[in-house]
């Protein structure tokens, strides 16, 4: 089992009240979106301040630096999605509607989504490392495969689909999907919903039973 991480200063600032909660979130969304136009090196807490018109010195009321506000930021946009994946498993015994809903989701947290694969990507170039941060990032993706994965070992086992490897299937599906973000952030006008419905009928495709033929 993973190593229990770090608390974040997010719930601490929760316990200070609700202004607090909220000037802490507001504050990371400005920063995730800086980071996602630029990279991490070259954004400043001076930047941060400027667009989120605070003063400076705010920001370290809730973070030490840079480093700290970017470690709370991707563990709560992580966090997050974790979060929605783990509602989604609980709430599906079927497993093709456990699929579908899976790629419904992940349109629905598409703006989300491509801001964490850029984040991700950056980082992985950095020289900046924080072991909680690359704890979340592996079970980021051990959740999303284990979804797809899941519901195909449910699925072959009942018969419903013809007999894949979940794990290779699981795989190619979330591999595919993080070059259908990274497609939206270096194409002009690329069309997410297409792309991923598209993904999702190839998916189909790689398990159903091949459609018998009437003689």
């Amino acid at each position: 089992m993973p190593k229990k991480l770090k608390k974040t200063r997010l719930p601490a600032a929760a316990q200070k009240g609700a202004k607090a909660k909220s000037q802490a979130a507001k504050l990371m969304s400005v920063a995730m979106d800086l980071f996602c136009q630029r990279d991490f090196a070259s954004v400043t807490i001076k930047d941060i301040a400027r667009v989120a018109k605070v003063n400076s010195a705010l920001i370290y009321y809730y973070f030490e630096d840079k480093e700290d506000l970017f470690r709370v930021m991707i563990e709560h946009a992580i966090l997050q999605a974790l979060d929605n994946y783990g509602r989604l498993k609980a709430r599906h015994t079927d497993p093709t509607d456990l699929i579908n809903d899976w790629f419904e989701n992940n349109l629905e947290m598409s703006v989300l989504m491509r801001k964490l694969v850029k984040i991700m990507i950056d980082y992985a170039h950095s020289s900046v490392r924080v072991a909680s941060v690359e704890t979340l990032i592996r079970r980021f993706y051990k959740m999303e495969t284990s979804i797809i994965s899941t519901g195909v070992r449910e699925g072959v086992a009942r018969g419903i689909f013809k007999s894949v490897d979940p794990e290779r299937t699981a795989l190619f599906v979330s591999v595919h999907l993080d070059g259908i973000m990274v497609a939206s952030m270096v194409r002009p006008s690329f069309d997410i919903t297409a792309a991923m419905n598209e993904l999702r009928r190839v998916f189909w495709q790689r398990v159903s039973h091949p459609v018998k033929r009437a003689a």
